[in-house]
C-alpha cells in the first residue's frame, strides 16, 4: 500500500486502486465498479493473500444492513472477479466452504 498527503492507493500485482478517486485499474485497464463493489475490492486490497470467509466480509462490508446474507457475498465476488479477472489471470479466488481471497496473477 503507497499513502501520500494527497492519494491513497492500494495495489495488489497489477491492480490498483485510487482511494481517493474512486479509479480502478488493471495494468493498463480502467475498471468501473459501483460503490459497494468498490467497498468489496478495498476489503480484499487491503487483505492481500488472506483468506477471508463470508462473515468477515458481510461484517465489513454490509455492515449493519440487514439486506447482507452470505448469496449477495457470492453475488457481488462474481460481478467484482468478471470485472477484474476478465481476460486475465485470476486474482479473485473461491476457497470452497473456507472464503475467498485475493493473490497477485502469476
Amino acid at each position: 500500500m503507497t499513502t501520500t498527503t494527497e492519494h491513497t492507493t492500494l495495489v495488489v500485482g497489477d491492480l490498483r486502486f485510487d482511494e481517493t478517486t474512486g479509479e480502478v485499474t488493471r495494468g493498463e485497464h480502467p475498471i468501473h465498479l459501483t460503490p459497494t463493489e468498490q467497498a468489496l475490492l478495498r476489503y480484499f486490497m487491503s487483505n492481500p493473500r488472506r483468506v477471508l470467509s463470508k462473515r468477515q466480509i458481510l461484517d465489513r462490508v454490509w455492515r449493519d444492513d440487514r439486506r447482507g446474507e452470505a448469496g449477495v457475498v457470492e453475488l457481488y465476488v462474481s460481478y467484482l472477479r468478471r470485472k477484474i479477472d476478465k481476460g486475465r489471470a485470476p486474482m479473485l479466488h473461491t476457497l470452497r466452504g473456507i472464503g475467498y481471497v485475493l493473490r497477485p496473477a502469476l
